[in-house]
């Protein structure tokens, strides 16, 4: 840099306009290298930082240089912003290998808007409540483990489709905690205590199972386990500094962790079979739903159109103005 030059201001997604000419370290969420109908190569990739994802294009490419950015997660991208088919798109003209020293991860990595400390302070006040003894005992346990804490706190939820950024795991126990706090009294033959420490629990094991070191992505333990095997070697392992814990108790407990995500097609290796186990299941699958179809519109580039285009988990397109219409 010339002496008296000011450092380049960085320009995030989110903030980019038509025309806009783009020389940034972008975090790679996927690359391919495809070929035009006439047979050139060309780069696709969906670039990424903390505010969104665009997608990008490097016309006339070669095998050579794709295959010398082997599995970088970070790219130097210099090009061009431009509008096709309603939505923003980046041009590429050169691309690289990143400086490892331009890399500063808040820049990449999605957070919660909210502030942690303020929803762990509500998490704890919740589950404070609880009165069943060894249930309480066993979520004392854990909020009295600093590292189980700031791991928690940090964690995201999921690694794409809800509460994917950090502290997402937080916020997502938060809501649904919230859920269950706010239904437990129209349903006189839940366990609340249950409900609410299964609650707690269902996604513990979503701290060993994604990393979020450098980007967002399993662990090898995530990969071979899961997080509902991990979750209950965690709850196993806690469990045992709790003296006379009622095996059954422990059990359903456990049962509510393996069955959470409610079909075997969607991972569950047992189908809810108690009252709290059926309601975790409902409570958790509407916050991460609501959650992933306000991002998807919040993602939708396209301001001209009610609808966004086709979402691939929810199988259909989503209406995005029905806030509009209030009284």
């Amino acid at each position: 840099m010339d002496k008296g030059q000011s450092p380049m201001i960085r320009k995030f997604i989110a903030q980019f306009s038509s025309g806009d000419v783009i020389d940034s370290v972008f975090l790679v969420q996927s690359k391919e290298l495809r070929t035009t109908k006439n047979g050139s190569l060309y780069i696709q990739t969906q670039l990424a930082d903390r505010t969104g994802v665009i997608d990008a294009r490097m016309w006339d490419a070669s095998s050579r240089l794709f295959e010398s950015l082997n599995n970088e997660a970070f790219l130097r991208i210099k090009g061009k912003t431009e509008i096709y088919q309603n939505r923003m798109q980046l041009i590429i003209n050169t691309i690289s290998k990143a400086d490892q020293t331009e890399i500063k991860l808040s820049d990449y990595l999605p957070s919660t808007e909210k502030n942690i400390d303020h929803m762990f302070s509500e998490l704890k006040t919740i589950f404070s409540s609880i009165k069943q003894p060894h249930l309480k005992k066993l979520t004392d346990l854990f909020f009295d483990d600093k590292g189980f804490c700031k791991s928690f706190c940090s964690a995201p939820a999921a690694v794409q489709y809800h509460h994917a950024f950090l502290g997402g795991l937080l916020e997502h126990t938060l809501s649904v905690a919230q859920l269950g706090v706010k239904i437990a009294p129209l349903y006189p033959t839940l366990n609340r205590d249950l409900l609410i420490c299964g609650i707690l629990l269902h996604d513990i094991g979503k701290i060993t199972e994604l990393c979020y070191e450098r980007n967002l992505h399993y662990s090898d333990e995530g990969q071979l386990l899961g997080h509902l095997i991990s979750g209950i070697q965690i709850v196993d392992e806690k469990a045992k500094q709790v003296g006379g814990f009622p095996k059954t108790l422990l059990d359903l407990l456990k049962h509510m962790i393996l069955s959470h995500h409610g079909e075997y097609e969607w991972g569950s290796p047992k189908l809810p079979m108690t009252v709290e186990a059926l309601a975790l299941h409902y409570l958790d699958n509407l916050d991460a739903k609501i959650h992933a179809f306000n991002k998807a519109i919040a993602n939708d580039k396209d301001t001209q159109d009610n609808w966004t285009g086709f979402n691939k988990m929810f199988e259909r397109k989503l209406f995005k103005t029905s806030a509009n219409f209030t009284a």
